[in-house]
């Protein structure tokens, strides 16, 4: 009975560790990458084929520097994006760009491909 408890608890572990995975890829970089050209590149520097810089003075971080944050995943970027983050008392904060689940799934999964990218691709 012991082994049993101990191949349901490896199954369990396996299984967590696919779901994170396929958390991680189950939005299309190539269409990630287009959208944030069109929306994400007025405040951040999303790509090194951004046509023109951020707007924003201080611009928000660069994909790059968040795709090499240790802390982040494709899920938790998602959830991020479609969040609300600025209000009157912080209204510099990143604001809710209005995006569907699959189109932050895009994006989400275009800044997680950043990783295998060279720290060069984003100048």
């Amino acid at each position: 009975m012991p082994s049993f408890a101990r191949l349901v608890i490896m199954l369990a572990f396996v299984s967590s560790i696919t779901s994170v995975a396929a958390a991680e890829t189950t939005g299309n970089p190539a269409e990630g990458h287009r959208l944030a050209l069109k929306i994400c590149a007025a405040c951040h520097l999303v790509a090194s084929d951004q046509q023109s810089p951020p707007l924003l003075r201080k611009p928000a971080p660069n994909f790059q520097a968040i795709a090499g944050r240790r802390d982040i995943s494709g899920a938790s970027l998602q959830q991020f994006i479609l969040t609300t983050h600025s209000d009157i008392a912080t209204p510099d904060n990143m604001p809710n760009p209005q995006l569907t689940d699959d189109q932050a799934s895009d994006i989400a999964s275009y800044i997680v491909s950043l990783r295998s990218a060279t720290p060069a691709a984003l100048k």
